[in-house]
């Protein structure tokens, strides 16, 4: 599986009610191999997401983000699509363009894959071949402190605080 046809699943479940149920149906229908293959696309792009300025995206949007919070924040970001998702990753401020009404964390469309490989093969997923370098997550700050979220995300700060 490449890049294209992970995006393309992801795509095609975005818009449907459950998509982590929409995911599981399309996961189905994969190889042992591809289901793998997409499981690691995941967690290339859940890693990706992995900032301060994200971060703190999920803080304001949410008011307030733990660490497993900040996980489920990035599975759901995947979860609405490759556009939603590039543009976010490119200005979490972007979120902004989001509906009010639109929960972003969604901690079970993270577990799909793991699920759907149990269910096939009867056994767990194996470890990810992937190893990720240390990232740069950017300049860290107070979330809480209005000024400095305002200077970096104003969209969302004036949204949610304003």
């Amino acid at each position: 599986m490449n890049v294209d046809n992970f995006w393309e699943i992801i795509d095609r479940v975005k818009d449907i009610a459950h998509p982590d149920q929409a995911l599981k149906n399309e996961l189905r229908l994969l190889s042992l191999d591809e289901i793998i293959s997409f499981s690691e696309h995941f967690d290339v792009f859940v890693n990706k997401a992995y900032t301060w300025l994200m971060w703190s995206a999920a803080y304001i949007i949410g008011g307030g983000c733990s660490d497993d919070g900040f996980t489920d924040f990035r599975y759901g970001l995947i979860s609405l699509g490759k556009d939603v998702y590039y543009k976010a990753v490119e200005n979490p401020d972007s979120l902004v363009e989001l509906d009010d009404d639109i929960e972003i964390r969604n901690e079970s469309f993270g577990y799909v894959a793991f699920e759907i490989h149990e269910e096939n093969a009867g056994s767990e997923m194996p470890d990810s071949s992937i190893t990720f370098e240390p990232l740069d997550m950017g300049e860290d700050w107070d979330f809480d402190d209005v000024g400095e979220c305002s200077k970096r995300l104003p969209k969302l700060t004036k949204l949610h605080y304003e």
